[in-house]
């Protein structure tokens, strides 16, 4: 079967972040191509992830089909489901994931906000589960796995934030500061009320969610 020679990248075309280490130092000590296969594609589906905690369930690693198609393709001897666990085995003992070891499957990165997230994860596993929480609760914890310890004097901020917001709003408002490194309830509050004036549609879409990010952060900065 001859190969369709690939006709090249389109200007817009997605882009994918890949940490340089993984290139440089990494992947050049990976014998194994199931390693590096899955290595690659578990780092694009993670960057796909906007909330927080950024965790990547094995299940929807092992549902991504250019993921299955590669493994089948390239390494046809071994299987589609041996060989992504050969790789997740080899890319968990090398260090570049994290895989939790409770009863679901979860993947992080192994960078600081994958070592948080996985820590957060043992954590409420390890607990009893707590009773339901008043509202206002979940923005406390969203509040201190992304930034820290709540200050008393944010408090009443918080719960009246919890109040006017809906709850989708402030997981992604919060998930987008971790993303833009802009860990600070200001620039968070910024990013709801932008959303409550311009409207979510508006600001959550291609170029426009892009060029509000900026305008917002250059807005926080000057305040």
């Amino acid at each position: 079967m001859t190969e369709q020679r690939f006709d090249g990248f389109a200007a817009a075309a997605p882009v994918t972040p890949i940490p340089s280490a993984l290139l440089r130092e990494l992947a050049p000590q990976m014998t194994d191509p199931a390693e590096l296969i899955v290595t690659l594609y578990a780092v694009a589906a993670l960057q796909r992830v906007r909330r927080f905690p950024r965790l990547l369930a094995v299940a929807d690693l092992r549902a991504e089909r250019p993921l299955v198609e590669a493994l089948a393709s390239l390494l046809p001897e071994r299987g589609v489901d041996q060989a992504l666990e050969d790789g997740l085995a080899a890319a968990v003992a090398r260090g570049s994931l994290l895989r939790a070891a409770d009863a679901d499957d979860w993947l992080a990165l192994n960078s600081a906000d994958g070592r948080r997230a996985m820590a957060h994860r043992a954590q409420r596993t390890a607990r009893p589960k707590p009773a339901p929480e008043p509202r206002g609760g979940s923005i406390v914890q969203l509040y201190e796995d992304a930034i820290g310890p709540l200050p008393p004097s944010l408090a009443d901020e918080l719960h009246a934030a919890a109040a006017d917001y809906p709850e989708q709003w402030l997981e992604d408002a919060f998930a987008e500061a971790v993303e833009m490194n802009a860990r600070n309830w200001r620039y968070i509050r910024t990013i709801l009320e932008r959303w409550q004036q311009e409207g979510r549609d508006h600001a959550s879409t291609g170029t426009s969610r892009r060029q509000s990010r900026r305008s917002g952060y250059e807005h926080l900065r000057h305040r």
